[in-house]
Parts: structure tokens; C-alpha cells; sequence
């Protein structure tokens, strides 16, 4: 379903502003807009779990998507409204709710899915996690490539890849040194952290992963999580009960 129709207005988040003022959207609780410097950074809302997916982009035009969830018609809209080519799709980890817009998305833009190794099992049965909770899925095909830690780099875009397992295995961040921010998939949210009650959580492994990975770097850099608001290290480190 299309999403681009009527007037919006998004929060703005320091030292972020807001985009694409002059986009018009249908369902304004969906999209929320940022630049970082050279980067922009589009959030939108996707599928019965609100997993917020990603677009991340260099005033090049080069992007790259960020754990595609669902209604890859929207996520294509956003990608065409942009004026973005996307290079890459990165994901952070293999639960269904994170990969149910992939192999739409993959195969319209013809790009390659990255995936950390100890992602990949969970990844390639992740639609017998959405059987389980009664969710309409596509299992997408195999990753074509590993995304290690260490750094990611495609022309303009580069992310550091910090390994954050403890949620799912093979839990990835991707650190943007550059824009400021870290899309911490579901590893840490807002005033929360990632669930450790389903396969292959370890809820011990989760917290070292958030103290050593997370909450080391700059307090000021800004959280995008896998699902709800944006925060910060600082904040976090600061408020958040579970740490």
C-alpha cells in the first residue's frame, strides 16, 4: 500500500533535523527523517510488529537498507522517493519480523543480502518462527555474503559492524562513525533491551554485549533501534532499568 499522499511533519532529534519536508504521506507515524552531515537516515514503520526498517543514505544517492521487516511495497515507494540506489541490504540479525520484506526488495533492486555467519540457520527457517506466531511470510533465499565485525565499506557509506549477539545469534549493530548513530537492531531500545526468551538468546551474553559494544561508544551518538523511538548511549547508560 502506498504512503505518499497527504501532509506530514516528523520530530526532529538533535543534532538531527528533519527531511523531505516537502514529501507528502499518508500515514505520518510511519516515516520519521534525519540527517547526519553527509547522511540521511529514513525510518519506517513496517508489518503487525512495527519493526522499524531502515534507509540509509549519502547525499551521492548511494544507500543501503537496514533489516527490511515487511511491506516491501512502501519500503520500494521510499527507496524510488528518495532518488536512492541501493547498494546493499544489511541485517542485523535473522528473526522474521527483521527479514520478511527481503527477497521482494533483493530481487526488485537486484542487491546482495549481507548476514553474520552464526545468523545464517536461524535466517533460513525464519519462516517457521512467523508459522508459529500465525504471520503471512516469504522465506527469503540465502544471504550472499557475511557481514563480520570489523568495518563494512561501500563507496561513500561505511559502518563499523559491532557483534552484539545476546537477543538472536549472530546479533549485529552497525555503528556509523561518520552520521553519529548506531542502528542497534533489538540489542537495546529505549528504556529496554531485546528479549532473551526465545532459541538462542542468552540474556548474560545480551548485557556484555550492550556494556562493551554499545554502551562504549560517544555518549551523545543516537540509538535507532529495531523497533520504537530513537535514544542515546548517554541516556541509556544513564536510565535504562535492565542495565
Amino acid at each position: 500500500m502506498a504512503f505518499f499522499d497527504s501532509s506530514w511533519q516528523c520530530r526532529s532529534l538533535e543534532p538531527a533535523k528533519v527531511l523531505l519536508q516537502g514529501v507528502k504521506l499518508r500515514d505520518m507515524q510511519r516515516l520519521s527523517s534525519f540527517k547526519f552531515g553527509n547522511l540521511e537516515l529514513h525510518r519506517l514503520v513496517t508489518g503487525p510488529v512495527q519493526e522499524n526498517t531502515y534507509l540509509v543514505r549519502h547525499n551521492s544517492g548511494a544507500a543501503v537498507l537496514v533489516d527490511p521487516g515487511e511491506d516491501a511495497v512502501d519500503i520500494l515507494e521510499l527507496v524510488a522517493k528518495t532518488n536512492s540506489s541501493v547498494k546493499a541490504i544489511l541485517l542485523t540479525h535473522a528473526h522474521f519480523d527483521h527479514v520478511g520484506a527481503v527477497q521482494v526488495v533483493r530481487s526488485k533492486l537486484s542487491v546482495d543480502v549481507w548476514l553474520h555467519p552464526e545468523a545464517r540457520d536461524q535466517y533460513l527457517q525464519s519462516h517457521l518462527a512467523a508459522a508459529r506466531w500465525n504471520m503471512p511470510f516469504t522465506q527469503p533465499d540465502a544471504p550472499e555474503h557475511e557481514l563480520q565485525a570489523g568495518t563494512w565499506k561501500n563507496g561513500e557509506l561505511e559502518f563499523e559492524v559491532l557483534f552484539t549477539p545476546g537477543h538472536a545469534p549472530g546479533h549485529v549493530s552497525l555503528y556509523s562513525r561518520a552520521g553519529g548513530f548506531v542502528l542497534s537492531g533489538d540489542a537495546l531500545f529505549q528504556g529496554s533491551i531485546g528479549r532473551t526468551d526465545l532459541p538462542g538468546a542468552n540474556h548474560q551474553q545480551l548485557i556484555s554485549s550492550i556494556r562493551t559494544q554499545l554502551l562504549t561508544l560517544p555518549g551523545e551518538t543516537v540509538v535507532f533501534s529495531g523497533h520504537g523511538e530513537e535514544t542515546t548511549t548517554a541516556h541509556e547508560a544513564a536510565t535504562n532499568p535492565h542495565l
